[in-house]
């Protein structure tokens, strides 16, 4: 466990010294022939009726195509963060997601539904889809990304989509988090910067403008665990409610390495 833990600091540290000086280019390079694709594809009937509403689920994912440690490591959190609990493998979580998935539609929805039919009430909302898919960039040094997209249809008037980022250090495999590249101030210091973007995104002056077109209103600006280090700044996501309204969708605020230098973690 120590050993551990000095991976992840000096990979911190390696990090930062790396955007702080804004030597954000070279460092390994993620290719296609890193990774791949794992896809599948399940079709679940609500009941045994004819013509009965489906549950699509449509996976695609990127697995690190590699025996190794490391790539056993980063492969094992993807699971974990798409699919839930500690799987063995992206595989096996795929499999374990669909039939959990699965068995919760038709357990949840299989009565009402059957109701609704004796009803004569429409059952177009029990159709139901789940679709993830993924991607992945490069980042700082020897950093990349790996971005989750889920979107979701399960009754109602629109779907839902959401994003979730990984960032990781592709020579130890583990997650970098935000406690990794910033002083443990950075919450204060970086709250006005993202407050700026978000201003200047939507064309506001103020937080009094920006609550006009519903945005925070039911939230003062938060760093958000959810980010992606890039190149020349981090761009922290915020998913459709978090901190705008539902039709605003997913919202990106990215924010210069230069601006946050001043409280970056830095080596010794």
């Amino acid at each position: 466990m120590r050993h551990k833990n000095t991976d992840r600091r000096a990979c911190a540290w390696t990090l930062a010294a790396c955007m702080a000086l804004a030597a954000c280019q070279g460092g390994s390079t993620m290719r296609e022939e890193d990774f791949r694709q794992l896809e599948t594809e399940k079709i679940i009937p609500l009941t045994s009726d004819k013509d009965a509403p489906t549950c699509r689920i449509d996976i695609t994912v990127d697995e690190l195509n590699d025996t190794g440690a490391v790539a056993g490591k980063i492969n094992r959190t993807i699971a974990e963060a798409a699919f839930g609990g500690r799987p063995a493998s992206l595989p096996a979580a795929m499999d374990s997601f669909c039939q959990a998935y699965g068995e919760r539609y038709k357990r949840e929805l299989a009565k009402l539904y059957r109701a609704d039919m004796k009803s004569k009430v429409s059952t177009a909302w029990y159709d139901y889809k789940y679709r993830i898919s993924t991607e992945y960039k490069d980042g700082p040094g020897n950093g990349f990304c790996y971005l989750v997209h889920k979107t979701r249809y399960e009754g109602g008037a629109r779907e839902y989509h959401e994003v979730q980022c990984l960032n990781f250090d592709r020579q130890t495999g583990e997650l970098i988090r935000l406690d990794d590249v910033f002083l443990p101030t950075y919450p204060a210091l970086l709250q006005p910067l993202l407050l700026q973007e978000l201003l200047s995104a939507f064309d506001c002056r103020d937080t009094d403008e920006l609550h006009a077109k519903g945005i925070l209103r039911l939230t003062d600006i938060y760093v958000p665990a959810n980010f992606e280090l890039g190149r020349d700044g981090i761009t922290f996501i915020y998913n459709a409610d978090e901190i705008a309204p539902f039709e605003t969708g997913t919202v990106q605020l990215t924010v210069d390495y230069d601006q946050m230098k001043p409280f970056m973690k830095q080596t010794k």
